[in-house]
């Protein structure tokens, strides 16, 4: 059964065979809908967010309720308009992470071919948009074992999100308070994420005196998505794959983190 669709018939009594869902994969279901074009259900799964954050994380839920107020006011067109101008039109707040961490580097392929890998490993279907889209991502997160989720989140998510949210935020989008929460929601899982700041954005432009865009890795840290082409070399047959340098921050321990 689709990840995201198990959501909404747990929560209506159905799917009974279904095995109870947890409740990371009930946020980041219900947060994954909302990030998808939006359809007449979209209100329902705004109040259903409300509910599941309420309780364990009132700071997200007021963020839930902001982004509800929104969504009340607007009719089928205006927020289908809203969605389209803010994800689909301002590549600053692309819902692709993998844009985010790589621009227009070819690296950004083998993300791609990376997170295609991960939707297959855990039975995840494939919708029409690419797999680094955060509708793909946040099902893969609540998919993987706890340890290789937080690796991931703070290898690749936070700093992705980070980045959308500066840009929702100096535009005042309604959909800032949809990312805030997902950063809360995934911060309560993984531990808490460091912002996005003009040190990332000198990493991410200077590969030669950063290999791997982001420093040496620590020893004996894994790449939780194995092993990608380093900038500079080219795609032939020939290629050396080398783990991507990416940098961790685990809980209790700062070992830095990727872009």
């Amino acid at each position: 059964m689709d990840f995201e669709l198990r959501i909404v018939e747990a929560e209506a009594g159905r799917g009974s065979h279904e095995a109870p869902l947890s409740e990371i994969e009930r946020s980041l279901g219900t947060l994954s809908r909302l990030l998808s074009y939006p359809d007449n259900h979209y209100l329902q799964l705004v109040e259903l967010l409300y509910l599941i954050v309420q309780s364990p994380l009132p700071e997200a839920a007021k963020r839930i309720s902001e982004f509800g107020c929104f969504v009340e006011q607007c009719n089928e067109f205006d927020l289908e308009e809203a969605y389209t101008r803010t994800f689909d039109v301002n590549p600053a707040c692309a819902l692709e992470i993998g844009w985010h961490l790589f621009g227009e580097d070819y690296m950004r392929g083998q993300f791609l071919v990376r997170m295609r890998e991960e939707l297959a490993k855990y039975d995840i279907a494939e919708s029409g948009e690419l797999p680094d889209h955060l509708t793909h991502v946040l099902p893969v997160i609540a998919s993987m074992p706890e340890e290789e989720a937080q690796q991931f989140s703070h290898a690749c998510v936070f700093p992705a999100l980070h980045k959308m949210q500066v840009a929702l935020d100096k535009c005042e989008s309604p959909y800032r308070h949809l990312i805030r929460c997902l950063v809360q929601v995934l911060e309560s899982h993984f531990g808490e994420s460091e912002p996005w700041g003009e040190n990332d954005e000198k990493l991410l432009s200077c590969a030669k005196e950063y290999p791997g865009q982001n420093g040496p890795r620590p020893p004996g840290m894994d790449d939780p998505l194995r092993s990608f082409p380093m900038p500079g070399q080219s795609c032939g047959s020939k290629i050396e794959l080398v783990p991507l340098q990416m940098q961790y921050k685990s809980s209790g321990l700062e070992v830095g983190r990727s872009k």
